[in-house]
Order: C-alpha cells, then structure tokens, then sequence
C-alpha cells in the first residue's frame, strides 16, 4: 500500500511531485522522483525527499529577503540538508524498551515483538516511514490488508500494537504532528470466538491417558488438575510456591496483571497435592515450587511441559476424538465454565480466577451458551419460583 506523503502524489504505484500554483511562483516544476540512474523511489524515500523539501521551504520563508533565484532542480534526499524523522521502526524498538513494556510478563513482550514484526515483514517501506504521516485511512487500509493476507487475528493483533505504540509516542513527546491516533477506531471485526472447555469425561480421559503407558506422568496429571481447579493461568501455574499455601487456602498474585488472589484449595486438588509431596519425600527432594518435573525432579519448563501436554492430548484423542481439538489455555477457562455451572457468580468467580468481571463475563458469554444445563437450571428454578407464588409486585 502507499501512504500519503506532502507534496507527493502517487500514480501506479511512482511517486511524482506536483507544486501547486504557489511553489510554481517560486520556480518549483512538476517531476518524476526517480535516482540519477532511473530508479523511482521508494516511500521510504518519497517521504524523506518531502520532509527535505518541507525543510527547504521553511528556510527559504526564514530567509526570503535574500532569494533571487529559483531552486535549479529536485534534489535527492541526500543532497538537501537532513531533516530529522521519526520512523515507525524507532517508535516501535523505543516503545519495546520503555517500562510501559518491560514491566510485563516475559509471554506479553514476546507477543508484542511478534505482532511488531507483522507489520515489519508485510511493508518495510511503510516500517521506515515517519510515524506522523501516517493517518486513519492509511492505517485502515493497512488493516485490510492484512486481514485478507494474514487473517482477522493476525490483523487485529498487529493494529492494536501499533496503536498501543502510537499512543505512547504521542504522550511521551515523541511523535509529534498528529492530533489523533490514526491506529485506534478501525472498526475492527472481532474474531469468531473459541467456545471450548473441557467436559469431565474429557478432563478424566486426559488423566487416565497421561497416568497410564506410554507416559506415567502422574505428575502430569497433578498439573491438570492444577489448571482446572485453580482457574490460573500456565504461567503462575508452573511458577506456583509451596509457601503459597497456608491455612487451606493458597495466595497469589498473578504475574500478568498483578491481581492477588488467595481462595480454598479445592478438595480434588489437595489430593494431587499431598500425594505429590509423599513422591517427593521419598526421593528426597527438597524445592520451594509446588509442582516437579518429575522425569527430572526440577520445575517445570514450558517448553517440556507444552511438548508434553501436545503428546498427551494426541494420545488421548485415539480412543476420544474431541480431545484432539483441547488447548492448554481451555484448561483455565474451563474452570470458570465448571464454577458458573456450579452455580456461583460472577463475582464469586473472579475472586477465584481473578478474571475482571468484564473477561469472565465474555467467557460465560460463549461458553456456556453451548452447555443445556445452564438453560435446564434456569428453567427448573424459573418453576419452582413461580410453583411457590412468586410475586411480580414492584415494592413501591
């Protein structure tokens, strides 16, 4: 795609520079913006030659008294003094590298390197021009694009970065010339959600997969039951303390957003847990994490545990099907789907899960659309209600 760029216009695809009537007065010609050897140039080099130009302007405006003669010729990039630019590609390593960023979980900055390098790879002309001539038109048809090429997710993701680094660009002083965010209020499409979680006859074919041959890893197992009954995600799941429980409760504060959670442990939980520490005890290993890599007796690295969980899950949809289709990350939502099923509220959800009411309620919103208990529920209390005279009288 092109960008707008200042005093150039674009025909097939060749930058051209067309002065209007004022420059014409000041001896400025139309001309192609091509290399002395007949290359045209890129955007990236468009946009610099404009921003020289601009430059070249104002200092014919500083100095107007003292000009009698009109420029010779359009000059390259390299011939006019340099103006100083802010591309998107110092926005964006600038934006890495600031604590807006750093601060977060190691998963998160890999992710927002990953979408940064999406839009690195789909137009490096575009990843080398200045930030500030970037607009909403721009950046929607960039978003397009992309979603046609790369698909809706692919799309969305690299969008909401790039306007995550813009608006941070705009606050911290960096970029400077734009009034609005040109990233933010695209009217992107939300992709089809993934209404999936676990149902116990799945949940306990993983089990039994994952105790029984080839793999004996009961303490595989002890790591599934972890996901469903702690409702946390993988991350403070395999960095989860032994010192975290006390009293019959565990406490914790999740690396990704902070929140500090700090509910009963679950009595099918508790079960894996004591068994654990009998294994552990006669191995005679000592270690402050709650769950071992017992192939090894050291915790858990994700890479092994993923590996191991992508083996368990194929193995187990050999003789179930559906297990083929479960992701790790349905173990976390599954917990919520299981607590609402339940019957416990929103509220008393996230004090477990530390979902915001807001992400716990988007997952219920799909998941537990597709579950006929929660409208049989709703039905039998709806009867049993009305059976005991209900009122529908407003208290006044």
């Amino acid at each position: 795609m092109t960008i707008k760029i200042k005093h150039v216009e674009w025909r097939d695809g060749r930058p051209r520079f067309r002065p209007g009537k004022a420059m014409q007065a000041m001896g400025y010609k139309s001309a192609d913006l091509k290399h002395a050897d007949g290359r045209w140039y890129s955007q990236g080099e468009a946009l610099d030659w404009s921003n020289n130009l601009v430059a070249e302007l104002e200092q014919r405006r500083l100095n107007e008294p003292m000009v009698t003669a009109p420029p010779a010729s359009i000059a390259a990039p390299t011939v006019i003094q340099k103006v100083s630019v802010y591309p998107l590609s110092r926005l964006m390593e600038d934006w890495l590298r600031s604590p807006r960023v750093l601060t977060k979980a190691p998963a998160t900055v890999k992710d927002y390197k990953q979408k940064a390098r999406v839009l690195e790879n789909w137009d490096p002309d575009l990843w080398a021009s200045e930030v500030a001539a970037l607009d909403q038109v721009i950046c929607f048809g960039l978003y397009e694009e992309l979603w046609q090429a790369k698909g809706l997710a692919t799309a969305r993701g690299a969008m909401t970065i790039l306007g995550m680094a813009i608006k941070w660009g705009m606050r911290s002083g960096r970029v400077k010339g734009l009034t609005i965010n040109p990233a933010r209020d695209l009217d992107m499409q939300q992709p089809p959600p993934r209404a999936r979680f676990i149902t116990r006859e799945e949940f306990d074919h993983l089990v039994k997969t994952a105790e029984g041959p080839p793999f004996r890893r009961i303490d595989f197992a002890d790591m599934l039951y972890c996901g469903v009954w702690t409702s946390q995600r993988q991350y403070d799941r395999l960095h989860l303390q032994l010192g975290a429980f006390k009293n019959g409760r565990f406490v914790l504060r999740q690396n990704k957003t902070g929140a500090i959670v700090n509910p009963p442990v679950a009595k099918p939980y508790q079960k894996r847990l004591d068994a654990a520490a009998i294994r552990r005890k006669e191995q005679g290993k000592l270690s402050p994490f709650a769950h071992l890599n017992e192939a090894t007796w050291q915790p858990w690295n994700h890479w092994t545990y993923r590996n191991l969980f992508s083996e368990i899950r194929a193995k187990a949809g050999e003789t179930m099907p559906s297990c083929k289709t479960i992701m790790e990350k349905d173990l976390r939502a599954t917990g919520v789907t299981w607590m609402a099923l339940a019957g416990n509220t929103l509220p008393q959800i996230c004090a477990v899960s530390g979902h915001s009411l807001q992400g716990a309620h988007m997952i219920l919103k799909h998941y537990l659309a597709l579950h006929p208990e929660m409208a049989t529920t709703a039905i039998g209390n709806l009867v049993t209600w009305y059976d005991g005279g209900g009122s529908t009288t407003m208290a006044i």
